[in-house]
């Protein structure tokens, strides 16, 4: 039985959220106590683990967090992650990021992480019109309710192609040459947010992640292998397999964006991801020797283009410098875990 979008995606792993609180630094926590919070995007991947991290912390700390979620379905966010929208300290909105209204309340930060990877039925102009509109709203939305600090979750793909096989740097220039739709709109995004506000800003620029709750219908490529390797089905690489990424395990990703949040410095961008790169070919390799399967990864061949034939690789020397971040989790343990999960998830014939 593989995943659909709309099924219940269970609590991850109680370790993983332990670590994660050993591993972040106190003063975040301390921080973080009796602060009311506004989520946007806080039904996808990224933003269910800040709300794993942010919950569990709530409970062990006893910080007294107010944590308010905006989702476009209620119905359906309290379907798939009915152990976070029903928790005590989460108050769902029901809104679009584009026009939401949030009465007259009061945040001590927001975090902005709506953007999705493509928009239905969208072109390249309606989702950049989306990002800059949506993250517009926020930003006021941000200011009217007396908000100290916003983190927006951009990502490594406003840095465009690489231009040499350097690893990507926050000073990078931008390449202009193979934009794609998304990496316009984060680009537009993050123009918004460093306009005049009357609170700081602090940017997050993901990269790759690998963990619990990460659905294969997002795209991501270790996603995909770890759904066909918890079903017990050969691995197929739609390319070459020579395409370079780096997999950053969700417990730490989540640990450096509230890390961000909370000691980043104003008007300052982080790269958030792991510098360790494998090729697809390798990560398939690996999945398949990790999960016992009796079938070869199977490499089609045909060559991709754009940002996907790439190496895409952050330089996390500014983070692991200024926050004192580090990544605790390695790839093998990464897709363990993340096998372990999924398997745990879900019912097989």
């Amino acid at each position: 039985m593989a995943f659909d979008s709309t099924e219940s995606v269970g609590p991850v792993p109680r370790s993983d959220l332990d670590e994660l609180l050993r591993g972040t630094s106190p003063q975040v926590w301390e921080a973080l106590r009796h602060q009311s919070m506004l989520i946007t995007g806080g039904t996808g991947f990224v933003g269910k683990w800040l709300l794993e991290a942010l919950l569990h912390a709530d409970r062990e700390f006893e910080l007294g967090l107010t944590l308010s979620v905006l989702t476009r379905d209620p119905n359906r966010f309290g379907r798939s992650s009915a152990h976070l929208a029903h928790a005590a300290p989460v108050d769902v909105i029901r809104g679009d990021v584009c026009d939401f209204e949030v009465a007259n309340r009061t945040f001590s930060s927001i975090i902005h992480a709506a953007l999705p990877v493509s928009a239905p039925n969208a072109s390249g102009d309606d989702l950049a019109q989306l990002a800059e509109a949506g993250t517009r709203r926020v930003c006021e939305v941000a200011a009217s309710s007396g908000a100290g600090r916003l983190l927006h979750i951009s990502s490594g793909a406003v840095y465009g192609p690489p231009r040499n096989e350097l690893p990507l740097m926050e000073e990078s220039h931008w390449n202009e040459s193979q934009v794609n739709e998304y990496t316009r709109a984060k680009r537009l995004a993050e123009t918004v947010v460093r306009e005049q506000w009357p609170f700081e800003v602090v940017i997050a620029r993901c990269f790759a992640f690998i963990g619990p709750a990460m659905l294969p219908s997002s795209g991501s490529a270790a996603a995909q292998f770890i759904e066909s390797a918890a079903l017990g089905q050969g691995i197929v690489v739609h390319g070459t397999g020579e395409t370079l990424r780096s997999y950053q395990y969700a417990s730490d990703m989540a640990r450096w964006l509230l890390t961000c949040l909370i000691l980043g410095r104003p008007s300052r961008a982080y790269n958030v991801g792991h510098a360790s790169g494998v090729t697809i070919a390798q990560l398939a390799c690996q999945v398949t020797r990790l999960a016992a399967l009796e079938t070869d990864v199977r490499i089609e061949g045909h060559a991709t283009s754009g940002l996907a034939s790439a190496r895409y690789l952050p330089d996390v020397h500014r983070a692991e410098r200024e926050l004192g971040l580090h990544n605790s989790v390695d790839l093998q343990d990464a897709i363990l875990r993340t096998l372990a999960w999924r398997k745990a998830n879900c019912m097989y014939p």
